[in-house]
C-alpha cells in the first residue's frame, strides 16, 4: 500500500510541474507577442488592443503566481489574441 501511495504522489507532482511549465512557456510566448506589437508601433496605431493585451498578460502572470494555472492560461490566450490584433492593425511594423 505504501508503494502505491508513493507512486501516486510522484505522478501528481510530475503532472503539477508539467502544467506549470506549460503555463510559463505560454506566458513567455504572450510576452514576446506583445513586444512584437510594441515594436510595430501598436501603442499608437492600435492602443485599445495593445493595452488590452498588456492587461491580460499582467492578469496571467498574477494568476500563475497564485497557482491558478487554468485562469492563467485563459488570460494568456486573451493577451495573445489582443496582441496579434494590435500587431495586425499596426501592419506588422511595415511602412
Amino acid at each position: 500500500m505504501r508503494r502505491v501511495s508513493m507512486v501516486l504522489c510522484a505522478m501528481v507532482l510530475i503532472a503539477g510541474l508539467a502544467a506549470g511549465c506549460a503555463t510559463a512557456n505560454a506566458i513567455g510566448d504572450a510576452r514576446a507577442q506583445l513586444a512584437k506589437a510594441k515594436g510595430a508601433g501598436a501603442e499608437w496605431s492600435a492602443p485599445f488592443e495593445y493595452y488590452a493585451g498588456e492587461y491580460y498578460l499582467k492578469n496571467a502572470v498574477h494568476e500563475a503566481e497564485e497557482g491558478d494555472t487554468k485562469a492563467a492560461n485563459v488570460f494568456t490566450k486573451q493577451s495573445s489574441d489582443y496582441s496579434a490584433q494590435a500587431l495586425g492593425m499596426a501592419k506588422g511594423g511595415a511602412k
